[in-house]
């Protein structure tokens, strides 16, 4: 399958503020994403896109435009790049709100082996290890990371690839109404003690957010996560079976090796570089990010065909060509950027 070329897209520097009019508050943040679009997903959500929104013959063309996915292979794999273009087709047609309804289209079963291993878990909490450990093998835009104290657990959203406002949104609303559709089976009854933090300004359709959680929400947060009581965690599962649960490890297990090739330690190392500011990590922190030592990073990466320092010129490149075309900056603000 082809996948399109994406443009730099920019975002400021509180996630979802809208658009910034005043220079000065903006942090460019170019994403030339070449490396992490080519990260594998499955087509399920492109596919239940178009299930939900794409009746119309007009609104089906559009909604494939550019991606390259074609209605006759159902259940191929896809990378994230083609999402991200339906994603951003999907915004030049709805009404923002539109992850929301999505999302709540969303069951255990539409994420597959993570799905079947969560519901099949022992517990809630083993469950909710399952959606930490392996999200991102469904999903490589995102990770999770979790926090825990005697009263309470949050399983926090993590962006492993940099996203644009329009994109993140509808993408982290749909993450965010699966987790209350993974969590409420086992509690049996709407979350109600738990809470809904997220990283941006309220929408215009926030009394939404309000009718689709089950929970206090609350915007303008650190983090995006769902907060919980710790003691939700060892609520048994309903649906727990031994063999269906290690089946999917197993499973999942042999999906997240795959993800560990030298082009997938080039694509993380292009999110590191992306999402940070001026000139970037060094080749050593970079290293350390990601576990392994200079000399193993610099193979890998020679394994993909590239070095650090490519990535690095690549990234700053771009930032730089992009920044020049914006009418809104002049050369002085370029140096300051990094660049």
């Amino acid at each position: 399958m082809v996948v399109p070329p994406l443009r730099p897209v920019f975002s400021i520097d509180k996630e979802g503020e809208g658009k910034c009019m005043h220079r000065q508050k903006l942090v460019i943040r170019c994403q030339m994403r070449r490396w992490s679009t080519s990260l594998p997903m499955p087509s399920t959500y492109f596919e239940l896109v178009m299930r939900s929104f794409g009746g119309a013959p007009g609104i089906e063309t559009v909604l494939r435009e550019g991606t390259g996915v074609t209605s006759e292979v159902p259940g191929a794999e896809i990378t994230l790049g083609q999402q991200l273009v339906q994603v951003r087709n999907a915004n030049r047609l709805f009404a923002p709100g539109w992850g929301l309804k999505l999302g709540r289209r969303f069951e255990p079963s539409t994420h597959g082996p993570v799905g079947f291993a969560a519901v099949s878990a022992p517990t809630l909490g083993d469950g909710l290890a399952v959606v930490e450990r392996f999200g991102h093998v469904r999903s490589p835009y995102f990770q999770f990371g979790s926090s825990r104290d005697a009263r309470r657990f949050a399983l926090r959203v993590e962006e492993r690839v940099s996203l644009a406002v329009d994109e993140r949104i509808p993408l982290i609303e749909c993450v965010m109404l699966s987790l209350q559709k993974l969590v409420e089976p086992v509690l049996g009854e709407p979350m109600s003690a738990a809470e809904f933090h997220f990283a941006w300004a309220p929408p215009p359709y926030a009394d939404r957010y309000r009718e689709c959680f089950h929970g206090p929400v609350r915007f303008h947060a650190r983090h995006t996560e769902v907060a919980m009581p710790s003691q939700w965690l060892a609520l048994k599962c309903p649906m727990a079976d031994p063999v269906t649960y290690n089946d999917s490890m197993r499973t999942l297990e042999a999906l997240e090796r795959r993800l560990d090739g030298d082009a997938h330690v080039a694509a993380r190392v292009e999110q590191l570089i992306a999402a940070s500011r001026g000139s970037g990590p060094s080749l050593a922190e970079a290293a350390a990010r990601l576990h392994l030592s200079c000399r193993t990073l610099i193979r890998r990466l020679r394994g993909a065909r590239t070095t650090y320092h490519e990535l690095l010129d690549t990234q700053q490149r771009d930032r730089a060509e992009t920044l020049l075309a914006n009418p809104d900056f002049d050369i002085a603000e370029i140096g300051p950027a990094g660049l």
